[in-house]
């Protein structure tokens, strides 16, 4: 646990209560580019880096950084799911809270993204990675996306992706006080060419024929999200890639 995160639980107050500690946050590849939004705790993982939110106990943002090596990963699929201990205990989802709810524990960070090593497997079952998502949706067209993510990490072998929740203020929840998501973005850039492709799915059987109908600009996921991406590029390129609406990559 880092210093940061013993303060946390130490004095019970949000990282967005120390703006100077999470500008400096790092972790390895995964927020290079920019750190999306402040959230309430700011964890680091072998695999990925998350914005989680005790208020909805749900991360706002998953990111990570995918190569070509990394999305051909060889360790096995190994579903472990668990409480994450570095978040207190007051703010936690647990294994409890999705039983019996009719929603899956929809991963951010997908396991098959995070087939590098044992560690990076483990971590990406941490309830912190994971939201009430509808099983038509996590096993349907969500699932094709994640698997096109991961064609264009192969293609382009370097690639940033983003993912999260979008809520409304009528957003229900589960358990005790897992909200459930109305919709899920997911920004994924080719990092050497500077282009970044965006997709706004709603909590709904979509059908994964119809992809193409969702992608949105990255500018529109800013405006549904409050999150700021890639702020550690220059403001002009920055500002064209993210509002250029892109038609569907190709593998």
């Amino acid at each position: 646990m880092n210093n940061i995160n013993k303060l946390v639980l130490a004095i019970g107050f949000t990282l967005s209560a120390f703006p100077t500690l999470a500008a400096g946050f790092q972790c390895k590849d995964h927020v290079t580019l920019g750190v999306p939004g402040q959230s309430s705790q700011l964890l680091c993982r072998e695999g990925y880096a998350a914005g989680y939110n005790y208020d909805t106990k749900v991360s706002d943002w998953v990111s990570y950084r995918m190569t070509a090596a990394s999305a051909q990963g060889q360790v096995p699929r190994k579903d472990a799911f668990a409480e994450d201990k570095e978040v207190p205990v007051q703010y936690r989802a647990t294994l409890a809270d999705y039983k019996g709810s009719g929603f899956d524990r929809g991963h951010q960070a997908p396991a098959a993204d995070m087939r590098t090593s044992a560690t990076t497997m483990k971590q990406s079952f941490l309830l912190t990675n994971m939201t009430p998502q509808l099983p038509a949706l996590n096993q349907g067209a969500w699932r094709i996306l994640e698997e096109k993510t991961r064609q264009w990490a192969i293609a382009y072998e370097n690639v940033q992706v983003i993912t999260g929740p979008i809520f409304t203020n009528s957003d229900g929840a589960i358990g005790n006080g897992v909200t459930v998501p109305h919709a899920y973005y997911r920004v994924v850039m080719d990092v050497a060419n500077q282009e970044a492709i965006a997709f706004i799915l709603p909590q709904e059987n979509v059908s994964a024929s119809r992809l193409a109908d969702y992608i949105v600009t990255v500018d529109a996921v800013e405006e549904q999200t409050g999150l700021d991406f890639f702020t550690a590029l220059p403001d002009e390129p920055e500002e064209a890639m993210e509002s250029q609406l892109m038609t569907m990559w190709g593998n």
